[in-house]
């Protein structure tokens, strides 16, 4: 048993850097194809949550995210004159920010499932069994504690995802979880956090944003490249760490679009091509 869980783990940590597809591949049907292309995007994930579930590099990360973040609070608490009157408050994002689905992708993943569908994804929120990530729990706590406002921002799909989403986090222990707090996405092209943003500083001064994304803070880079993403983090680097708290996530995210926005839906030989020329490229 130890030594297949060795090979397959040394697969999927070769695959992980894209070196995966055959010119042979080309000829095979469509539902073949797509079979190979979901393969080999559950390979490029498996070392990413091996770590998240086993590390204890990632459970340090959490920790300090969420310390950081405490931190900045205390600040805030410290210095009410600088907030303008208004009440103080955090946003942050759910999925793998507070609560992770690790278990859940990773049975994706080694049943060989790698394209996390819509529909995959609406059952496992609807399951219920997100985790609280490590030190999420009691952070939140003691915000609320302080008596500041806590907003959860997420682009989980309102529609067909709230009353789980409710369920779960309440399961957890997490305050603040209703209508006013939970902001979720209402419209699956309006993925765009800002306007929710805004809608919460009208009446907030945000003392912190966490997340796993760029995208869950207002630095508008929905729809950026690379390089304008990589700008705008630069002009941003003195609020890290202290108004933007990020936390790790190598197996999804917006950074996967801005390399390519066909990433997703390319041939198993396309991808192979791409990911070495991006590896390579300066």
């Amino acid at each position: 048993m130890m030594r297949t869980w060795k090979k397959w783990l040394l697969a999927g940590c070769a695959a992980f850097f894209c070196f995966a597809g055959t010119p042979a591949e080309a000829a095979l049907s469509e539902e073949t194809q797509a079979r190979i292309s979901a393969r080999q995007l559950a390979n490029a994930q498996i070392a990413s949550l091996l770590w998240m579930k086993t590390a204890a590099e990632y459970r340090a990360l959490c920790y300090q995210g969420y310390n950081i973040a405490l931190a900045a609070v205390d600040r805030a608490l410290a210095n009410p004159s600088a907030r303008g009157g208004k009440p103080p408050a955090i946003v942050l994002d759910c999925d793998e920010t507070v609560v992770t689905s690790a278990r859940a992708m990773a049975k994706s993943v080694a049943d060989g499932n790698g394209g996390f569908t819509s529909l995959w994804w609406r059952n496992t929120v609807h399951e219920g069994k997100a985790e609280a990530m490590p030190g999420a729990a009691e952070f939140l706590a003691e915000v609320h504690r302080r008596g500041v406002e806590i907003f959860y921002v997420t682009n989980r799909y309102s529609v067909v995802n709230y009353d789980a989403t409710v369920e779960n986090l309440k399961a957890l222990q997490f305050p603040s979880v209703d209508r006013e707090h939970l902001l979720m996405m209402d419209d699956t092209k309006a993925s765009d956090k800002q306007p929710r943003f805004d809608s919460i500083t009208a009446n907030y001064d945000v003392i912190v944003y966490m997340g796993d994304n760029v995208g869950d803070l207002p630095l508008r880079t929905k729809g950026k490249n690379l390089a304008e993403r990589e700008a705008i983090i630069d002009a941003a680097q003195s609020d890290f760490g202290t108004l933007y708290v990020m936390f790790p996530n190598p197996v999804y995210g917006s950074w996967l679009s801005a390399l390519s926005r066909d990433y997703m839906t390319m041939t198993p030989e396309e991808r192979t091509a791409f990911c070495r020329e991006a590896l390579t490229n300066p």
